[in-house]
Parts: structure tokens; C-alpha cells; sequence
């Protein structure tokens, strides 16, 4: 954990990019670490596709497109995210996408996760009453299990590679296959491997050959269906092997304009009523992280000095964010 901290500070300070969610201080005391962030009021994917149900293939299209562009800056300093999900794609004011938490950034560190469900058997999934669903009620099933998912600790392996989970290795085109994972999901309405149980959508992922189709009933075009088999497959034939031009120049994003795109109207606008509007997201538990913690008394002097030589430097300030006050964007002003 304490390296997965690290990373995410390290990485927010060298991201300065128009796609990561900016940071502007990092400090730290007694007993935490902080980290204050850009606050984006547009919410974030996983809330909207709830909303939504599934996306049209045109709006799918615009966010995509706009994630490949945010996966790809972080790619180009040579991180892997590794944790490429809904639920970390946020929206600014103006509904553009920017990729936030690089807790799990880079190959060198080890997901919690990951090594629980590497310890499960890769035996094909056996949750028939959820495969004899039909698309609607998997769609609802999903929905329902899908905010208890988010808060787990273990998490949900719908968006994980099947190579990271092995421990054969892998690199950045594993962001891709997560990429793939949720372009399906936009469209159908769920992921392709959502099942019951965590265990058995990990074993769904590992026996992707099989389970990895496409219901009648929720028709999308070939483009889009092509897109997402180019994403999921094998790592060594998987779409963006090549670089970002290859994904880029696929048949399902003709006609968008790669250099202007964050440029364009959002393919949902967002309603923001005031600078604090936290309406577009989900409800989300109470956090202990206000709650008393153990007195600083019962923490002797030596502890704090056995442990801060890990977090030397992690103090930073970002010029802009010192400069910012009062600059609020006339949209953003309540009443507007």
C-alpha cells in the first residue's frame, strides 16, 4: 500500500496533462497523507452509465475516443494504469473525460486484488441461472451488485486483463483490454463478464475465448463489435500493439477530430448549478477518514521517524493552484 501512495503522488505530479485529473498540493502530517485534488463536477462514467443505461454508439464513440487520448498520455511517460474502469473516468464541467486514480500505476507494483483472484482455479464459470438471463435482467442484476462492487475492497475483475492476472508478465496493452471491456459495456448495458460473484466473472475473464459473445437482442454494428474483439484478445494481437495511431485509425472512429476533440461540445452535456454541485454523483458511504483516529500521544517519536523516510519529498505544490483563487469559471458561479 504504501508503495501504491507513492505512485499515485509521483505520477500526479509528473501527469501535467489535460487528461489526468490535475493535483495541487500534496502534505502530509502526524498520521495521514493528502493529496488535494481538481474537483470535477461532472461526476464520473460508472454514475452516468447507470443513469443511462447503455450510450449510443456515437456517444460511445466521443468518450472512447477521448479515453484513448487520456490512456495514451500516461502510456507516453511510461506508466500502465492498470485499474482502466468507469468508475475512475471523471468528467469535467463541460462533460470531457479526465483519467484519475493511479494508485495501482505501473507494473511494479502488485494489486491487492489481483492476488486474491490469482489463487482461484481457471476452471470454465458455472453461474448458469445468471448465463440464462436474458440482456435486460443481466443489465439490472449488474446495476444492483454494481455499487456494492465499487466500495469491495477485492474490487471487481470485470475490467482486468487475464494477463495480469497470471504471473507471466505483461505491459500497457493492458489498459487497452479494460478499454474494450467498457466499450461493451456502453453498449450492451453491462460488461461482458459480469456474473453473480466476483469468482465467477474472474473465471469468465480467464476463459474469455468462451465467454466472450455478443447477446442477440442488443444489436450494435460490426465497427463496434470489431473494436471491442480488437481489444480483447490476446495481448500479442491486441489492437495498439503497434502505437495509439493504430487504435486511432480503426473503421469505428471515423470522423473524429482527434486534435480538436476536447475542443467539441460534450456527447452529454452536464448541468452544473453551483462550484460545490456534487449532483452528478453517485451516493456514496459515509468515509471513516473524519472519524477520530488513534491519539498521537500513544504514537511514540520513533515511529513517525521509521516511517517518514518513505515519504520524503511528498510535499509539493503546484504553481497554478497557488495562483487559482477566485478564478471561477462565470459557469461554474452559482445561479448560472
Amino acid at each position: 500500500q504504501v508503495g501504491h501512495i507513492r505512485a499515485e503522488r509521483d505520477i500526479l505530479v509528473e501527469a501535467d496533462s489535460l487528461w489526468v485529473v490535475k493535483m495541487f498540493y500534496s502534505f502530509q502530517d502526524k498520521l495521514n497523507l493528502y493529496l488535494i485534488m481538481e474537483f470535477l463536477p461532472g461526476g464520473d462514467m460508472m454514475t452516468l452509465l447507470m443513469k443511462k443505461d447503455t450510450l449510443t454508439e456515437e456517444e460511445t464513440q466521443f468518450y472512447i475516443a477521448e479515453t484513448v487520448l487520456a490512456i495514451d498520455s500516461i502510456h507516453q511517460l511510461g506508466f500502465i494504469h492498470r485499474d482502466i474502469k468507469p468508475d475512475n473516468l471523471l468528467l469535467d464541467s463541460k462533460g470531457h473525460v479526465k483519467l484519475s486514480d493511479f494508485g495501482l500505476c505501473t507494473g511494479l507494483k502488485k494489486a491487492h486484488r489481483t492476488e486474491f483472484y490469482r489463487n482461484l482455479n481457471h476452471s470454465l464459470p458455472s453461474d448458469f441461472t445468471f448465463q440464462n438471463m436474458n440482456s435486460k435482467r443481466k443489465a439490472e442484476t449488474w446495476k444492483r451488485n454494481r455499487r456494492q462492487l465499487a466500495f469491495s475492497t477485492v474490487g471487481t475483475p470485470d475490467y482486468i486483463a487475464p494477463e495480469v492476472f497470471m504471473q507471466t508478465g505483461y505491459n500497457k496493452l493492458c489498459d487497452w483490454w479494460s478499454l474494450g471491456v467498457i466499450v461493451y459495456e456502453m453498449l450492451i448495458g453491462y460488461p461482458p463478464f459480469c456474473s453473480e460473484t466476483p469468482q465467477e466473472t474472474y473465471k469468465k475473464v480467464m476463459n474469455w475465448k468462451e465467454t466472450l459473445t455478443f447477446p442477440p437482442e442488443v444489436p450494435i454494428s460490426d465497427k463496434a463489435k470489431d473494436l471491442i474483439l480488437r481489444f480483447c484478445c490476446e495481448w500479442e494481437h491486441r489492437i495498439g500493439a503497434s502505437g495509439v495511431e493504430e487504435i486511432k485509425s480503426n473503421p469505428f472512429f471515423e470522423g473524429v477530430d482527434w486534435e480538436h476533440i476536447r475542443e467539441r461540445p460534450a456527447a452529454i452535456s452536464i448541468e452544473i448549478k453551483s462550484i460545490d454541485d456534487t449532483s452528478n454523483f453517485d451516493e456514496f458511504p459515509e468515509s471513516d477518514i473524519l472519524k477520530p483516529t488513534v491519539a498521537a500521544s500513544n504514537h511514540p517519536e520513533t515511529d513517525y521517524k521509521n516511517k517518514d523516510w518513505v515519504f520524503i519529498n511528498y510535499t509539493y505544490k503546484r504553481f497554478e493552484g497557488l495562483t487559482a483563487r477566485g478564478a471561477i469559471p462565470s459557469y461554474m458561479k452559482a445561479g448560472k
